[in-house]
């Protein structure tokens, strides 16, 4: 199909029935009944995602999210009259070039929407191809706010994640730290956003060691944080390479704290770190932590809802939270109507309680996710605690 005929089948909202899906591991959309309230049945979600390779992990609990919001939303048969959920899930490709072609193709299958529940890294690119689409797009991962006019994240940004954690180390009397990041997480951008949110709080970054996604053995580029003699450590680092950062450090006589962003916050972390994991903290939303979270937390009931329905497939994390909530977003803006254009104006001026936080998007924020969402959970005994 060209562009032209995609846009016109878009913009027309036909109702595509989902090709079967030919990759190992995820099957066939199951087609569902056209309703009765004059809209073109159900709302349909393309998720890309990855079931292999090094990235496989953490989008594999972004995806276990993404269904786990939507069985709950088609439990209840939607918000109203609304129609259930169709999930079209696709493999995504290890690059950008394949996580763009992935886009386009299934953006041909007729979606109202696309979430990228894949490395963050691979956003632009797909988010490039919706919004040559009309279709909007939801990252559920931390980053860099898009600022497509399709774009949007179901995640806290970077420089908010970044802000509570040197808050974190601040008010902890720590002055100088090292940071180790998965290559790809530290694009300049994210790394300008380190330093300048270091010095915000008047602390100092004392070494930076960007690491492969595919790498195992971090001895080394530990080893030359920890030469740097730092106050802290924090790791920026995709499962399971989080915890074999900590399992490192600790096996080369670190001692100090340890500091993790949300995408270390996940089940393989402490079955990698072993022991390590032991006093490690991490900036998340309260959802690994929903049972001993306080009553003053504004969404404290739908944490505990989601967690209670996602216990099935083992304790829930930020990446599973940050998939339910593009779901629950994409959900909401399409109540009543199937108009891909409709719907992304509306993102820029929804308002949702979600599973990892209150989101209140605009025209100028298109994450919009409440700053006292996160907090800073401690590891005790292979669980993460208030």
């Amino acid at each position: 199909m060209t562009k032209v005929s995609r846009r016109a089948a878009l913009g027309g909202g036909l109702a595509l029935v989902a090709a079967p899906f030919l990759s190992a591991g995820f099957p066939a959309a199951a087609a569902r009944p056209r309703t009765e309230s004059g809209m073109q049945g159900p709302v349909r979600l393309g998720v890309l995602t990855h079931s292999a390779g090094p990235l496989a992990a953490y989008a594999q609990r972004q995806l276990l999210g993404v269904r786990t919001r939507a069985d709950q939303v088609n439990a209840a048969g939607g918000h109203g009259s609304a129609p259930e959920i169709e999930l079209l899930v696709r493999e995504a490709g290890a690059d950008e070039k394949a996580a763009a072609a992935a886009a386009s193709a299934v953006l041909d299958e007729g979606v109202h929407a696309v979430i990228v529940a894949t490395a963050p890294w691979l956003a632009d690119a797909v988010g490039g191809q919706c919004t040559l689409g009309c279709v909007p797009v939801l990252t559920p991962a931390t980053g860099i706010v898009p600022t497509s006019p399709y774009a949007f994240q179901s995640a806290p940004s970077a420089a908010q994640v970044l802000r509570t954690l040197m808050g974190a180390a601040k008010k902890a009397g720590l002055a100088k730290l090292a940071h180790l990041a998965t290559d790809k997480l530290a694009a300049p951008p994210v790394v300008d956003l380190v330093q300048t949110e270091a010095a915000n709080q008047g602390l100092s970054i004392a070494g930076f060691e960007p690491v492969p996604v595919e790498a195992t053995d971090l001895k080394d580029a530990v080893g030359k944080l920890v030469a740097a003699k730092p106050d802290a450590l924090v790791i920026s680092a995709l499962p399971p390479q989080s915890g074999a950062a900590v399992r490192d450090a600790r096996a080369a006589g670190w001692t100090g704290p340890i500091l993790l962003t949300p995408e270390g916050v996940h089940p393989t972390f402490h079955s990698t770190a072993g022991d390590a994991a032991d006093g490690v903290q991490a900036v998340s939303p309260w959802l690994p932590a929903a049972d001993s979270a306080p009553d003053s937390v504004s969404n404290l009931a739908t944490v505990r809802r989601f967690a209670e329905a996602f216990a099935p497939n083992g304790p829930a994390n930020p990446a599973a939270g940050f998939g339910a909530d593009a779901v629950a977003l994409t959900h909401q803006v399409f109540l009543g109507h199937r108009d891909r254009k409709m719907a992304r104006e509306q993102l820029e001026n929804a308002c949702c309680v979600g599973v990892c936080g209150v989101y209140n998007l605009t025209a100028a924020d298109h994450s919009g996710l409440a700053d006292d969402a996160l907090t800073v959970l401690t590891s005790k005994a292979g669980k993460w605690t208030i």
